[in-house]
Parts: structure tokens; sequence; C-alpha cells
């Protein structure tokens, strides 16, 4: 019993010490950023601005709510060619995000991304395909009022998301162009 308890505690302190010299050695690196990639991180922040401008192209950005119960419409095109456009961008700019440095920049341009994201799942939610599968005919779910509610919601929420994501992405526009500190 004492020998496995010994073994159990080496094995804690073990752990607990190469846990704290790769946490020290991350520290070290993430302050040792060269001149150069400063330059790095602006055209890696083009480039992933680049690829969320094509997303925001293909959005309706309302300025009012008024303006929204108008129009309705979320989007220019269908949701299944924003998915594939969104997952497209995904690919694109997860590898550049991860080679930035923390920064404001960065910040600004991931939260983009996460409003096109976050707006992308709502709307699925919601999306009525023009096909209707056999199987979804014999449903025994039962909707209730509470249902019937939230469903009504959640336009309003993808219509949000797309407006936080452009006003994301025209921060991180200010930033690269200096204008904004």
């Amino acid at each position: 019993m004492h020998q496995s308890s010994l073994a159990l505690l080496i094995l804690l302190f073990g752990s607990a010490v190469a846990l704290g010299q790769s946490v020290a050695r991350l520290d070290k690196s993430a302050n040792l950023i060269p001149e150069n990639e400063t330059s790095d991180e602006r055209v890696l922040a083009a480039r992933t601005i680049t690829a969320l401008k094509r997303l925001d192209s293909e959005i309706i950005v309302y300025r009012s709510l008024g303006d929204f119960e108008a129009e309705g419409k979320l989007a220019q095109v269908s949701f299944a060619q924003f998915a594939n456009d969104l997952q497209a961008v995904t690919n694109e700019i997860e590898p550049m995000l991860s080679r930035m440095p923390q920064s404001r920049l960065k910040t600004e341009i991931t939260n983009a991304f996460y409003s096109y994201r976050d707006g992308a799942f709502w709307w699925e939610k919601i999306d009525q395909p023009r096909v209707v599968h056999i199987s979804a005919l014999t449903s025994t779910e039962t909707r209730t009022s509470s249902d019937s509610a939230f469903q009504a919601t959640v336009p309003y929420t993808v219509a949000i998301h797309w407006r936080q994501a452009n006003k994301y992405l025209k921060r991180a526009e200010e930033l690269i162009d200096g204008s904004r500190k």
C-alpha cells in the first residue's frame, strides 16, 4: 500500500513539474516576437479580412429593426451556398489566425469570424430546404407554443450576428489601416 501511494505521489509530482516547465516555456516564447512578425501579422490579417469580406458580401446587414422586419431576408444567397462558403473561408483562415500573435487586430478578426459562424448556426435551425424527406413527414415530434415563439426569434438572432460580424470586420479594417488605435 505504501509503494502504490509513493508511486502515485511521484507520478503526480512529475506531472506537475513537467506541466510547469511547458507553461514557463510558452510564456517566454510568447514575449519574443521578432520585428518582422508585425508586417507578417498585417499580411495575414489582410488575407483573413479579404476572406471574411466574401462572407460579408453574401449577407444582408440591416441598419434598423424596422428595415429587417420590412425585408425579412437574411442573405443574398441560400443557406447551403453560405454554409459551403463559410466552410471554405474557415479552412482558409484558421491556419492564418493560428499564426497571428495575440493582438487587438486578431481579436476583432476572430470576433467577426465567430459571428459569421454563429449566425450560420442559428440560420441552419430555421432553414427549410425545398426538398422534403419522407422521414420528416412521419415525425412524432409535437410543437408547443413556446417552440413556435422560439423559432420566430431565430431570424432576429441571425440578423444580430450579421450586424456584429460586419462591425468587427470594419474595426479590423480600421486597425489595419492605422486609423484606429
